[in-house]
């Protein structure tokens, strides 16, 4: 009898443990300081459009590097790689989007991330940040870090916010738990229209998954149920 009482705590223990004993995994689905892009001995490409990662789906934008003609500079972590000008040189503010259609999963925690600054010359720009969707996934909380209160215009998630010439470069991101699994795209982008736009140098996206068991929980479940099926099967032979 003392042995069957034995089994039953292990089995209660295993499946009490199995509540507590849990992690998460996260993937970094994109990080793209856009050093990989080609920019000539000139120091900046006008209205680029073959971003590897990006489509401009709105006005244009400018690729630039280190000692280009406009004496602009990239953040203080990569000041000599390349980066962005958000408002081109067509007079309108132009936004990227990622070509990738990335994908998530019900309880998963979304983050975009981008380094953005100041456009170094003059005035005030609109920046915007976010998530349009595939479909009409169910999204549960959603918040932001210096893009100002979130919106959600139809099947998108957004935050805004404008940023000085003189503001550094910073990290802002936005960020929501899903409720239902689905599909989105996100994009970055600028309301400016003088050819003089923020300066984004990085963008990520990652992806915090929900909760899964460890593997330890995984095998005090499995022992816990075979010592509880021990001790049924005793009590059946003891009623026989």
């Amino acid at each position: 009898m003392r042995k069957s009482v034995g089994w039953c705590a292990v089995g209660m223990t295993a499946l009490l443990g199995l509540g507590v004993a849990s992690r998460a995994w996260s993937a970094v689905l994109l990080d793209d300081n856009f050093d990989g892009e080609t920019v000539p001995a000139g120091g900046w490409v006008m209205n680029d459009t073959s971003f590897t990662n990006f489509i401009v789906s709105a006005g244009s934008v400018d690729l630039l590097t280190g000692g280009n003609p406009f004496g602009l500079v990239g953040s203080g972590t990569n000041s000599s790689g390349n980066f962005v000008d958000l408002d081109g040189s067509t007079f309108a503010g132009g936004t990227l989007q990622t070509k990738a259609t990335y994908s998530f999963n019900a309880g998963d925690t979304v983050t975009l991330s981008i380094d953005v600054g100041g456009n170094q010359r003059s005035g005030t720009d609109g920046l915007f940040a976010g998530f349009s969707f595939v479909g009409s996934p169910s999204i549960g909380s959603f918040s932001t870090s210096g893009l100002g209160a979130p919106v959600q215009p139809p099947n998108m998630l957004m935050g805004m916010t404008s940023l000085a010439s003189t503001d550094p470069f910073q990290v802002l991101t936005i960020s929501f738990v899903a409720q239902s699994a689905g599909g989105l795209t996100a994009f970055v982008g600028t309301d400016s229209a003088d050819n003089m736009g923020p300066l984004l140098d990085r963008v990520t996206l990652s992806d915090l998954a929900a909760d899964v068991p460890e593997p330890q929980a995984w095998m005090l479940m499995i022992v816990g149920f075979g010592g509880l099926g021990a001790l049924l099967r005793r009590r059946r032979l003891a009623v026989a």
